[in-house]
């Protein structure tokens, strides 16, 4: 007998990362870690060269240290 699917919606991210490096073949789970919002993510204007970008996140690597 199979066990139930985990509720993925109640999940932290830590949980469902975790969860998703054991079951890669799960959409369901897939789906909703690619839908969670990165708090930590980075987001640039898409006008933004690549060289002001690089130039944004050298300066964000040195002010984390």
């Amino acid at each position: 007998m199979m066990s139930p699917k985990p509720n993925f919606k109640q999940m932290s991210l830590q949980q469902l990362r975790s969860y998703i490096l054991d079951h890669r073949n799960d959409s369901e789970a897939w789906k909703e870690f690619a839908s969670r919002p990165r708090p930590n993510a980075i987001y640039f204007d898409s006008d933004m060269s690549i060289s002001e970008q690089k130039a944004k996140l050298q300066s964000l690597l040195e002010s984390e240290t």
